[in-house]
């Protein structure tokens, strides 16, 4: 089924056409900087008095401002998109596929002006933006495929009887996606309800509104009609429990912080008056990944990959590496080792837009807390990389390494979301992988090992949804690594796949007496 099936291509930046077209598009980027963007209510524009700031991490600019959505119009989206379903959910599968592959077109026509405010607003650089795009577009094409084949319904026995099993749409969804990836996970929760034949009520992060906006936009100009998606940036305190409580709200896809996973699941569990169905939650909430380096592994390839996985877009990757755990044996090695390419890449740390291979975390409010844990790793263990900080300009944090962390230490237990890795010394294989699973995440690991047996025990019992073998743990590829993770790393969607698109769907068993 999957033949025909290509992962789009990164650009080639050291082409001379694309750092050219790039630089067009920040031009045009610090052009529209100021303005002032709506709400999207049915196809409607919508100005409110209140406004969201979206600022610059790199540099603390203000790149411009969003409507922000009251109660009273996250009711009105939600309405709108219930109508908008009792259409939608009878066009054809062919008609919802043609509109994504109308805006794969766009996003391609559109992509150097995508990326450029990608790293403006996320503070990405070049590769992790376009690498971005490339994820959106794969999440395009795969769930189209996927729709096709669904559509087909179930397979049956033959009977005297006319019998079918189909998959139908459900409902309105809520989109609540992370400033993280701003445009692909946003965009791949936004065409898996449409293409599924479901309506969607979108809420974007409050720190990367002006990305998503941008897409919605190519949302309507690919021709999904007014009402089937609608955009209503706002502060999660004034509308957030507010749209999942919604007696018209049939599924939540939510990527964030586990303590907001499990309030939307708490809330989305109790049954609001006129409400007709139990809500579905789809929820990707994290994890305090580990990678597993044993006596056999290629040291500079494991230092390397840990180095890439913890650091690279300031380890503000739900997949991240935030745990090394090392036996004894290689560790002085491999605390050598990675230092060595934190400091590397504390060298050249910049802004996304000068196309640094590190640049700054998000904002204040992850600034403050990554310092906090920096100076709490500072008495946990001993710096050996990094652990100095500056946000005069922007909120940089350097690549931090934290050598000889015990296993019951806080910053190797706690969620740090940001560039600091604990080195934790273990004796044998068998501890490394206790110490892996003991925490209540399971989203990645990897294992960096030659040894056939240590691998094929992390294969059976390295408790994680996606778990890699002398790689990274980040860079998952759309239908190559199907992402998604385990307890409380979220509900284990496996994003790209047909599975995921399941979340959104009903089968319903048809019978007919023929006779």
């Amino acid at each position: 089924m999957l033949k025909g099936f290509q992962n789009a291509a990164e650009l080639d930046f050291s082409l001379a056409v694309n750092k050219e077209a790039m630089e067009r598009a920040f031009q045009q980027v610090d052009a529209e900087k100021g303005a002032v963007y709506p709400l999207i209510i049915g196809g409607e524009r919508i100005f409110t008095d209140k406004k969201i700031t979206s600022v610059a991490p790199s540099t603390k600019e203000v790149l411009g401002y969003s409507s922000s959505c009251d109660q009273e119009l996250a009711d009105r989206a939600i309405r709108t998109a219930h109508e908008a379903f009792q259409t939608w959910r009878l066009t054809p599968v062919e008609e919802r596929v043609r509109c994504v592959r109308r805006l794969v077109s766009l996003l391609e026509e559109n992509r150097f002006i995508l990326d450029a405010w990608n790293m403006e607003e996320s503070g990405k650089n070049w590769g992790e933006a376009d690498g971005e795009l490339c994820e959106a577009l794969d999440f395009f094409n795969s769930y189209s495929m996927h729709m096709e084949e669904l559509d087909k319904g179930l397979e049956l026995m033959p009977t005297e009887e006319y019998t079918k099993c189909i998959y139908i749409p459900i409902g309105v969804g809520i989109a609540i996606p992370p400033w993280n990836f701003p445009l692909s996970i946003f965009a791949g929760m936004v065409i898996g309800a449409l293409v599924t034949g479901n309506t969607i009520v979108c809420k974007p992060s409050s720190e990367t509104p002006i990305v998503a906006y941008k897409f919605i936009e190519l949302c309507e100009k690919a021709g999904f009609p007014a009402g089937t998606v609608n955009f209503i940036p706002g502060s999660g305190s004034v509308i957030g429990d507010f749209i999942v409580k919604h007696p018209l709200t049939r599924f939540i896809n939510f990527t964030g912080s586990k303590e907001v996973g499990l309030r939307i699941s708490r809330m989305a569990a109790e049954v609001s008056p006129g409400q007709k169905w139990i809500k579905r939650v789809v929820a990707e909430m994290g994890g305090k990944n580990a990678i597993i380096v044993d006596s056999t592994a290629d040291i500079q390839k494991a230092a390397s990959g840990v180095a890439s996985a913890a650091f690279f877009f300031q380890g503000q990757k739900c997949s991240a590496c935030s745990r090394a755990l090392v036996m004894s044996d290689v560790y002085e090695e491999f605390v050598e080792a990675v230092a060595a390419c934190a400091k590397d890449l504390q060298s050249k740390q910049g802004s996304g837009r000068s196309n640094a291979p590190v640049g700054p975390v998000i904002g204040k409010a992850a600034y403050d807390s990554i310092v906090e844990y920096v100076e709490i790793g500072r008495k946990e263990g001993t710096v050996v990389a990094g652990g100095t900080y500056d946000d005069s300009q922007g909120y940089y944090i350097a690549p931090t390494v934290i050598r000889d962390v015990s296993r019951t230490a806080r910053i190797a237990n706690e969620e740090i979301f940001g560039p600091v890795l604990a080195v934790i010394k273990v004796e044998s294989f068998d501890e490394a992988l206790e110490i892996a699973n003991d925490t209540e995440y399971g989203l990645t690991g990897s294992v960096y090992s030659e040894n056939r047996e240590n691998i094929q025990k992390a294969k059976k019992d390295f408790h994680v949804g996606n778990l890699y073998i002398n790689r990274k743990s980040t860079g998952a590829v759309v239908l190559q690594h199907p992402f998604g993770g385990f307890n409380m790393s979220g509900t284990d969607a496996k994003t790209g796949t047909a599975d995921y698109l399941r979340n959104f769907l009903n089968l319903k068993s048809i019978c007919e007496d023929l006779k």
